[in-house]
């Protein structure tokens, strides 16, 4: 038996922008226990704009929530 999506859709018009940082600046951010990734010695935070397109839950569109901007 084949296991259903969950949820599909298309992202549209994504942007990114992604910012070193001072790791210690984050720290008191962070959940117990949860450590910074770190990528050539470097922190990096990142903004995520785009616009979700043709969203299904289940394979269901619900009405007001199938195209809409997220920004994460």
């Amino acid at each position: 038996m084949m296991a259903k999506t969950f949820l599909s859709a298309a992202w549209r018009n994504l942007i990114l922008a992604n910012y070193v940082i001072d790791p210690l600046l984050l720290k008191k951010y962070l959940p117990c226990r949860t450590e910074l990734d770190t990528f050539n010695d470097e922190h990096y935070v990142s903004l995520v704009a785009f616009l979700f397109q043709n969203v299904k839950v289940l394979g269901i569109a619900f009405p007001f929530h199938t195209n809409f901007e997220e920004v994460n």
